[in-house]
């Protein structure tokens, strides 16, 4: 029932009459909002939308108790770009992300999240891909912002490592939810599963063809169970219906089609149609045929929930073709437009943009494209060359509408990426590397069409490298740089390739062939900086981290790097104050802590350490040698229990931490516990072989314990590696004592002769 209103008097004579009521929850004054987008997911492979293989039921019956979009557009094939889109209602060219990383959504745009916050709204977002994280600026107006992707727990990381499946981002998004059942709602659920690569669990992965289009519609049929818990979670406490539930993809995927494996590179239908569901009050069942864009989502929401639409979103509210009294040639207002500058950005061949205006479809290209997509859908006959007049009309459209929407170029340039997320971004399978600054300038340029196969073949090089076949995948960049010299970027991947393969040479002379095409690519500029380190030209190092620093002043790495070698070179301070630079920006924090730390423990400031160490550890409780660093603060300190204690953490959270294991079996073995100092070292030596000092001091661990002849043998063995110089009079004094031992007067007196001639040379 509708409540009424009640004077501000009246509200403690209603307290006393109905003291009960406080306990009950109160009823919404406005509907709340549910928004689902899916990622990667093309509208001909639901159910609702015609797809007989799908298992989709859930969408299929939100789809029939709503409205259903049969002819909705994205406005480009890259996640944040499309995100960014649904959230703010404008097209790229006005909000300004083109592109996945290196563009930001500008605080003055306005989310969906701010105009409900405002309004008294709960927001909660959850996404599921590190594509989506706040730092690109999708979090601005959300209370809570559920993107917290720990990148340090995964080098080399591959996509389906660093995303957050589908059933985890719904149970933050329930406990979310339940935490407050009065109060309106925003909840945008963002589920990434149909993005490749496609694994979905079981038993949907056996309920499909062995196929890639198989193993899609089986990630779709799982995303589709995600959705129902949603579902069923708001309606089991009464909520359903009240929420206004939106349904969207983010954009499609080729699949093979126009030789495009997955998403990204061209605009074709298979990307750029998507499905549109909205469900819930005040709206009726109803199949919409007209062409809508998801720009038009945000305004539609608004409009169902009783807000103003602010002014500046370029989307329109679709409420009137929902309710069946959309004003004829409303649809002139809602031509879709999308894009694709990733072709551009990262290759340096021409930007694709399109326009559907009802039937047809113009592709602006090099040598432009004509589609009519009712009779042919899967776009496989362009009619430009037969139909000059219709193409000249839809261009000189396209070009106006451009012009309105925010202008025909980039609205600004990309800004660099932070080389550990560019990594991140290439395991996501999105970009191949940072922006070309040539790639910006206005000259001829390659037809994606005709590119497609060299754009393949770099993808396929990169998943070689992921994979581990390195040679493959130069063998594969180098041909592409045979066929086509101009492309910056494939010269920037074999540096990273031939670094990956330990060929830090040959990595410096494609890291400058990227530079002598692009003075200004700043993975280019990192990658030599990280190769003239591993070569040990600091100086050169210490100059190309200071250029990649000067490209872009946000980016944390470079001032990691640069610390590094400043501790190299006894500059403590230095390197200090780089660190807690580097922690005022957007970055790794835990990984800079921790070598803040390490930087505080180098110049023996104990306390500052351990604070440091204490404080990365709350961050990122496993993160890797924190513990180590922890017992080595307690060792300069004096305090050998604790440090035994710390290493002993470090162990049990990483058994192949050899340096905790050596150091541990040191102090054992100085503690006088040579049995559990045995077995430490043994653990430090199953890791590392070669560590020519733990077979020392197991040689000494074991002579005391009284096994003389695997004492023998492990100091042999131990003075055979080449042991450094503190470490080697160790060896013959133990052979010395085995030799006293077992009464060989003479071989004791010769390895006690050699100790002293080895202690003598440190």
């Amino acid at each position: 029932m509708r409540r009424a209103r009640v004077a501000p008097g009246g509200l403690a004579l209603l307290a006393l009459l109905f003291p009960a009521c406080s306990r009950l929850s109160r009823s919404p004054a406005h509907p709340s909002l549910l928004l689902v987008s899916i990622d990667t997911l093309r509208a001909d492979h639901v159910g609702a939308y015609g797809r007989r293989e799908a298992q989709t039921p859930r969408l299929d019956a939100l789809a029939a108790r709503g409205a259903r979009f049969e002819q909705a557009s994205t406005v480009a094939p890259l996640t944040l770009p499309a995100h960014s889109s649904l959230l703010t209602g404008t097209f790229p060219a006005h909000h300004g992300v083109r592109d996945n990383g290196g563009f930001y959504l500008g605080e003055e745009q306005t989310t969906l999240a701010e105009v409900l916050g405002a309004r008294g709204y709960r927001t909660g977002g959850f996404v599921g891909a590190f594509v989506l994280d706040g730092r690109w600026g999708l979090s601005q107006g959300f209370e809570r912002y559920a993107d917290d992707f720990d990148l340090g727990r995964y080098e080399g990381a591959s996509m389906d490592a660093i995303q957050r499946r589908g059933d985890e981002v719904v149970d933050r998004a329930l406990a979310w939810l339940a935490e407050d059942r009065a109060r309106e709602f925003f909840a945008w659920v963002h589920l990434y599963d149909p993005h490749a690569p496609y694994q979905a669990p079981e038993p949907f992965a056996s309920r499909f063809a062995a196929d890639a289009a198989g193993a899609y519609d089986a990630e779709i049929a799982w995303t589709d169970t995600q959705v129902g818990r949603l579902l069923d979670a708001l309606a089991a406490d009464g909520r359903l219906e009240r929420t206004v539930v939106v349904v969207v993809g983010d954009h499609g995927e080729s699949l093979g089609e126009h030789g495009e494996p997955t998403h990204g590179f061209f605009i074709y239908e298979a990307v750029a149609h998507v499905p549109l569901i909205v469900a819930g009050p005040g709206v009726p069942a109803r199949v919409v045929a007209a062409p809508v864009r998801i720009v038009d989502v945000m305004p539609t929401a608004l409009a169902l929930l009783g807000a103003v639409v602010p002014a500046g979103v370029q989307g329109t509210s679709l409420v009137p073709l929902v309710r069946g009294d959309g004003a004829p040639g409303a649809a002139a207002d809602r031509e879709a437009i999308a894009e694709s500058w990733y072709p551009r950005y990262h290759y340096g061949w021409s930007e694709l943009v399109s326009l559907r205006d009802g039937r047809y479809k113009l592709i602006q290209a090099p040598r432009p494209e004509l589609y009519d997509l009712a009779a042919d859908p899967g776009e496989t006959r362009d009619l430009a060359a037969g139909e000059p007049q219709r193409v000249s009309a839809m261009a000189r459209a396209l070009r106006d509408l451009r012009a309105r929407l925010g202008g025909s170029s980039p609205a600004r340039e990309p800004s660099a990426v932070d080389p550990e997320v560019q990594e991140r971004l290439e395991a996501l399978g999105y970009v191949s590397g940072p922006v070309s600054a040539r790639n910006l300038d206005d000259r001829p340029r390659g037809d994606p069409k005709d590119k497609i196969g060299l754009y393949n073949r770099m993808k396929e090089a990169g998943g070689d490298a992921m994979g581990g076949r390195v040679e493959e995948a130069i063998a594969k960049v180098r041909s592409v740089v045979a066929e086509d010299p101009e492309v910056v970027e494939a010269y920037a991947l074999l540096g990273n390739f031939q670094s990956k393969a330990h060929r830090d040479e040959e990595a410096v002379r494609a890291y400058k062939d990227a530079l002598a095409h692009d003075p200004g690519h700043q993975g280019a500029v990192f990658g030599l900086a990280l190769a003239y380190k591993s070569l040990g030209r600091m100086a050169d190092a210490e100059a190309g981290f200071e250029r990649a620093r000067q490209l872009d002043p946000r980016l944390p790495r470079p001032l990691w790097q640069l610390a590094d070698i400043r501790m190299q070179k006894g500059d403590h301070d230095g390197a200090i104050a780089l660190l807690q630079k580097a922690l005022t920006l957007k970055g790794d924090t835990p990984a800079y802590l921790l070598k803040l730390g390490e930087c505080y423990l180098e110049a023996r400031r104990y306390d500052e350490a351990e604070r440091t160490l204490q404080d990365a550890l709350r961050r990122r409780p496993d993160l890797r040698a924190a513990h180590y660093d922890l017992a080595l603060v307690h060792e300069g300190r004096g305090d050998t229990t604790r440090a035994i204690a710390e290493y002993e953490q470090e162990i049990a959270a990483h058994d192949d931490a050899y340096r905790a294991a050596f150091n541990l079996g040191r102090l054992l073995l100085k503690a006088g516990r040579p049995e559990e100092a045995a077995r430490r070292l043994g653990q430090a030596l199953a890791a590392r072989p070669d560590l020519a000092v733990a077979r020392l001091y197991l040689a000494k661990a074991l002579f005391d314990t009284g096994h003389l002849a695997e004492a023998e043998q492990a100091a042999r063995a131990g003075l055979a590696g080449k042991p450094d110089r503190e470490t080697a009079p160790l060896g013959h004094y133990v052979l010395a004592d085995i030799y006293a031992r077992q009464g060989r007067a003479r071989d004791a007196a010769r390895e006690a002769a050699a100790a002293e001639r080895a202690a003598g040379g440190r």
